[in-house]
């Protein structure tokens, strides 16, 4: 067993986020590394500010944690996380949990960020092109 870090998840915190971590594949051989001691090694490269080569030896090694964090990132489990803590603080602070966008709100916003319609609206003079950048990258 190794010793703990500032940085490492307490049981409580971990029964929070296991939840929204995804699991790991059904077939193959086990995983050598469970995900606690992967988001760990994150937030330990997090709170250190470290590079990911510089992540302590007794940590998993940083080619499988940035692995997982791009997966997770590309996947949204982030998000996720951020998102179910933002409610959390909300309501603790006695604020009502945001309602999610109708799914027509969610169509027109599909629409509205497609390339070809930024272009007309650029065209059009409604947009700079300066201000739909994000949008659309």
């Amino acid at each position: 067993m190794r010793e703990k870090y500032p940085s490492d998840l307490t049981d409580k915190e971990w029964a929070f986020l296991e939840p929204l971590i995804p699991g790991g594949a059904k077939l193959g051989r086990p995983p050598k590394y469970s995900k606690r001691e992967i988001v760990n090694a994150i937030f330990y490269l997090i709170r250190s500010g470290c590079s990911w080569r510089m992540i302590a030896h007794d940590l998993p090694p940083w080619r499988i944690c940035y692995y997982y964090f791009m997966i997770w990132k590309r996947d949204g489990v982030w998000e996720d996380i951020h998102e179910r803590l933002r409610e959390i603080v909300r309501m603790h602070h006695g604020k009502k949990k945001p309602p999610p966008l109708r799914l027509w709100t969610r169509r027109v916003l599909k629409q509205l960020t497609t390339v070809e319609s930024v272009a007309m609206m650029q065209a059009n003079g409604l947009w700079a092109a300066k201000d739909t950048y994000l949008w659309t990258h």
